[in-house]
């Protein structure tokens, strides 16, 4: 059976503080603002780690056509999951949510940054 990760819990003014830029995490290398301008917002950091295993999807579908056969498939199907979990990250973000998303969720809480 899997184990179910809980929300993890932020104080209102912490998540008010980083949504703008926990959503602004799911835009292309954006992220990066968050590590600059509010690395000390836990909620906002949180959103910015799966922003860059997001943005790390979108690579792969920039990459993937070089692949012969296969890649023009793995193209679409990367750039339709990375515009999905972009949308789906700034919903979470937004609405002050930090409902892991799968897969994405436990690759970023591995990230050293």
């Amino acid at each position: 059976m899997e184990h179910v990760k809980p929300e993890i819990q932020f104080d209102e003014k912490e998540v008010k503080d980083g949504a703008p830029f926990a959503a602004l995490s799911y835009v292309g290398v954006l992220w990066i603002l968050t590590f600059i301008l509010k690395k000390d917002n836990r909620f906002a950091v949180l959103h910015a780690r799966q922003g860059i295993v997001v943005f790390l999807v979108f690579v792969v579908g920039i990459v993937a056509p070089i692949l012969p056969l296969v890649g023009g498939l793995i193209n679409r199907v990367s750039m339709l999951v990375w515009v999905v979990l972009s949308i789906y990250g700034i919903y979470l973000s937004l609405t002050g949510k930090t409902t892991p998303i799968p897969l994405v969720s436990d690759v970023a809480e591995k990230l050293v940054v």
